[in-house]
């Protein structure tokens, strides 16, 4: 392999650990259904149960990650990948915060929660690797439903929480097949090539 295609093949590893995605989406779903304040949820216990699931998620984030040390190797990113997630991440912030006030202060018949949401995690796949169909498919979905206007009536709370319901269920679909897309790239036994720092500094 030459160092071209070793860079794709990390960066492709890096994003494409997606079973690291099904906590993350899980804890997406509980504060979104927490935050609603549905009487059926309303109560102290779902508290408890929303914070066991969180260290439950922590585990499995942990577990998850071992699991792919253990059969692909490690990566390090080079200093240009951290770079330029760390101003992905951040510039995404931004537009998921300012989405959330926008949708709690003003009345419109779309979520631009969701919409950003989805328009993040698109960016994210695009500019850390060629992005797969599902990608495509799966966040293009969540963002036209965001912008279909079809949110006028469940006010700032259903707006916001629905879509991050939503954004959840979407992100465990994804990782699901991030993972399959990854072991018909690499397999399912350790790769070696995948073991170093292929990203230049």
């Amino acid at each position: 392999m030459d160092r071209k295609s070793l860079e794709s093949a990390a960066a492709d590893y890096s994003y494409l650990r997606g079973l690291l995605s099904v906590p993350a989406g899980v804890l997406i779903i509980v504060a979104g259904l927490t935050n609603l304040r549905w009487a059926p949820l309303d109560h102290a216990w779902v508290t408890w149960a929303a914070g066991a699931l969180v260290v439950v998620a922590g585990a499995a984030y942990l577990w998850v990650t071992h699991y792919y040390a253990e059969n692909y190797g490690r990566i390090t990113p080079s200093g240009r990948d951290r770079t330029r997630a760390a101003i992905v991440t951040a510039a995404g912030a931004a537009l998921v915060a300012g989405a959330v006030t926008l949708d709690w202060r003003v009345v419109l018949p779309v979520s631009t929660t969701t919409a950003a949401f989805a328009s993040v995690m698109y960016v994210s796949y695009a500019v850390g690797m060629r992005p797969r169909p599902h990608h495509v498919a799966i966040w293009g979905t969540v963002g036209a439903a965001g912008l279909l206007p079809i949110w006028g009536d469940v006010g700032a709370t259903g707006k916001i929480n629905g879509g991050l319901m939503l954004v959840g269920v979407a992100t465990i679909v994804t990782g699901v097949l991030d993972h399959a897309a990854l072991q018909r790239a690499f397999g399912p036994a350790r790769g070696p090539e995948l073991g170093g720092d292929y990203g230049g500094a």
